[in-house]
């Protein structure tokens, strides 16, 4: 029987890629940086500098066991969730009475068009019912407040609606009008958040526990959590942002939530779409667990795995030749830093069932039908199958004007790596 040798890096490679992130972090445009690269079998790179906490290097430097907020990464984890469920029968993700048995919330908002001169926001009944596939592929309509001040986020703020990520905060804070008929247009949004809510209270755990006993423990990953435990908090790298300058210097910043400050009976909603705090390398180890299922079963059946990569959102002939929500889906990357033509145009991009995939080849090195995301506070990672890889890299930082200083450094970390990988 002959074996498929598995893409990995030399050492001449992996020095290159040591130089250019001692390069990007000693230039001091972005606060500490971790890279990582992974085969089906293992770790082929793993690399992380800089100042666990910015500026005070006495408190120590990022490594591999460091720990970051991982925001919109969480995403991927209640996706695959909702995958495992539908392998086993629990749900449908084009029923609508499975929605309305276990989300009942989601069955009499309306959608929210507008604001009167008098300040009373102009809402019209909805028509079209949601289903888990609208949920998972931002499609539904729930927006994030932050994205849409002048719709979501000018209702979040007259009625005075918790942040998910608040302390003690519960269903409340998800609980919010739509922004258009669901299958319409594409909004980055709570749709995954909802998705968790329904894991729960279908399978009756908490996510941090389903995911604990399905995901995480399949995988041997034990330092990604809902919770901010010592652990966590003890290898925390610290949030910064930038000042108002016209330097935009780097600074210190608590972000969304003070993590150091969390108690775990704080935390009352389990995030699905934002919560988990944890490690980038155990991360990547949960996307080769992953990979691995292109050849076989694991964390979800190899006849599943497909699907991560298949367009699930409504098709383009429906609108004409590029349906809105393929605009809608190339605007958002562009906003977060992916300027090539194709992609952000949304001609060559869609979103699976789990993920956004480029429906074409990256100039940057990634392959057609790769699977990607990240996090807010400038994470990021993909799922390569053509190439027979999965990566990381990322930094902490909120900083919502400028996504060039760390996309760029991104967008070359990945050349550099298709460059020196060797198969």
């Amino acid at each position: 029987m002959t074996v498929t040798p598995k893409p990995h890096i030399s050492a001449e490679g992996k020095a290159k890629l040591d130089a250019f992130l001692a390069d990007k972090v000693a230039e001091k445009k972005i606060p500490a940086i971790f890279f990582g690269a992974a085969n089906a079998d293992g770790e082929i790179y793993f690399n992380a500098q800089g100042d666990k906490v910015l500026g005070e290097p006495d408190k120590g430097q990022i490594d591999a066991d460091t720990t970051v907020q991982l925001f919109s990464q969480t995403k991927f984890l209640t996706s695959l969730a909702c995958i495992q469920l539908w392998e086993k029968g629990l749900v449908d993700f084009d029923d609508a009475a499975l929605i309305e048995k276990h989300l009942p919330e989601l069955v009499s908002q309306k959608v929210l068009t507008g604001w009167e001169a008098d300040g009373t926001p102009r809402l019209v009944d909805r028509v079209t019912p949601i289903t888990l596939r609208h949920l998972l592929t931002h499609t539904s309509g729930l927006s994030y407040g932050f994205l849409r001040p002048d719709l979501i986020g000018r209702w979040e703020m007259t009625n005075k609606v918790p942040g998910f990520l608040a302390n003690n905060v519960g269903i409340e804070a998800l609980t919010e009008p739509t922004i258009f008929e669901p299958g319409t247009k594409y909004a980055y949004g709570i749709g995954i958040d909802w998705a968790g809510v329904l894991v729960m209270r279908i399978s009756g755990q908490k996510l941090g526990a389903y995911f604990d006993e399905h995901i995480f423990g399949p995988c041997g990953v034990s330092n990604i959590s809902f919770y901010p435990t010592p652990e966590i908090k003890e290898r925390l790298m610290q949030l910064c942002g930038r000042d108002e300058t016209p330097e935009r210097n780097l600074i210190h910043t608590t972000g969304f939530r003070d993590v150091p400050a969390l108690k775990p009976e704080d935390v009352g909603l389990h995030s699905g779409g934002a919560g988990l705090i944890g490690s980038p390398r155990e991360y990547m180890t949960v996307l080769r667990h992953v990979l691995q299922c292109k050849d076989k079963d694991g964390v979800i059946k190899q006849s599943t795995f497909p699907l991560l990569f298949q367009n699930a959102m409504p098709s383009r002939d429906e609108e004409g030749k590029s349906h809105t929500c393929y605009k809608d889906l190339g605007g958002l990357i562009t906003l977060l830093g992916d300027n090539e033509p194709k992609f952000a145009s949304g001609d060559k991009v869609f979103h699976s069932l789990a993920l956004c995939v480029n429906d074409d080849d990256s100039e940057y090195g990634r392959k057609k039908g790769t699977a990607f995301w990240g996090g807010i506070a400038k994470t990021k990672y993909w799922i390569d199958p053509a190439s027979g890889i999965v990566a990381v890299c990322g930094t902490q930082l909120m900083d919502a004007i400028d996504q060039t200083a760390t996309a760029n450094v991104w967008k070359a970390y990945e050349r550099l790596l298709y460059d020196v990988l060797e198969s």
